[in-house]
């Protein structure tokens, strides 16, 4: 480390002011760093002000770069410049693989997600782009025989091509839902009323005007988890037609929302708030559809779509439940 008697007097040297424009520490820190660890050994002009040379104003601007990444200034002080700057490039270079990590085959193979697609001009845009985090596992020619295509194949995504929405697309995508157990379904279409794309949503489809953006694949992609982790069950979805009645009553969800008050996780005690808020608002939307005829068709739409996520959310409090081993013989 340099001190006052090693500092040569060939080069700029510059003073406090300076130095700290330079590398963006203050005067006031500067002293402090001097005094403490001396840090650099500045020598002093003939009116008593420091002076640093030009190979302070290098360690010392490293230093501030490490100190900003984490480093304590007191496991720095002491180093050499070319240690300090061998330090700075390694926080570099792990900065650099952390934003853009070098993915080995076997890692991608890891982390791909499986993609049925239903639709060929689809399945065909899909192929095109050789996307390595995507494995399309298999394909319909459309949804009309997608059922048949698609028999026996399980997917983290369901891709769907629809030209319009129909009465029945809802229908169609459920059953396929059930069928390949996805964890993402994603709908692209051309047109269709607001009621179909609010009952596809309710479902839990993501809706895309066509033509599907790849970006949009890859963003979805990169929100599921790695395929290496366990896999949650399919979401069972309710049949057309009303809502099946509740499973729990209100004493049950009381149960375990205070059993899960004990465990790590509170997402039991969480869910059956959400159920008893589903159940109320289901409730009083059939009140209100018996109550005022001009409304009748509104409230019983939004009794049924409280019946539907009624329905999902009690299916997923069962795998909860069992997952967290609640000993509550009446859930079942």
């Amino acid at each position: 480390m340099p001190n006052i008697q090693s500092i040569g007097t060939d080069g700029p040297v510059y003073r406090s002011g300076a130095v700290a424009r330079l590398t963006g520490i203050p005067v006031q820190t500067l002293r402090v760093w001097e005094r403490r660890y001396r840090i650099v050994g500045p020598r002093q002009s003939a009116t008593g002000q420091r002076q640093y040379s030009a190979e302070d104003v290098a360690r010392l601007t490293v230093i501030k770069q490490l100190v900003d990444s984490g480093h304590a200034i007191g496991s720095i002080a002491a180093l050499e410049l070319a240690e300090l700057r061998s330090m700075l490039d390694n926080a570099a270079r792990a900065s650099r693989l952390l934003a853009h990590p070098a993915v080995t085959a076997s890692e991608g193979a890891k982390r791909s997600v499986r993609v049925a697609v239903v639709g060929d001009a689809l399945a065909m845009r899909v192929a095109h782009f050789q996307l390595p985090a995507v494995q399309v596992v298999a394909t319909s020619p459309d949804a009309a025989g997608a059922i048949e295509a698609l028999q026996g194949v399980t997917a983290d995504i369901l891709l769907v091509e629809l030209p319009t929405l129909q009465r029945e697309s809802a229908q169609s995508i459920r059953s396929l839902a059930q069928q390949v157990g996805p964890q993402q379904i994603v709908v692209e279409y051309g047109y269709g009323p607001q009621i179909i794309e609010q009952e596809l949503r309710t479902l839990g489809c993501s809706l895309v005007h066509a033509p599907m953006e790849i970006d949009q694949l890859v963003s979805l992609c990169q929100l599921l988890p790695p395929a290496s982790r366990t896999r949650m069950p399919p979401v069972s979805l309710p049949q057309s037609g009303p809502a099946a009645p509740p499973r729990f009553d209100r004493k049950t969800l009381a149960e375990i929302s205070v059993a899960s008050v004990a465990l790590n996780c509170e997402c039991p005690h969480h869910i059956s708030q959400l159920l008893v808020q589903l159940g109320n608002f289901e409730t009083y939307s059939a009140e209100c559809e018996s109550r005022s005829p001009a409304d009748a068709e509104l409230h019983r739409y939004l009794k049924n779509v409280a019946g539907v996520a009624r329905v999902i959310l009690e299916d997923a409090l069962v795998h909860v439940v069992e997952v967290e081993k609640i000993p509550l013989p009446a859930w079942k």
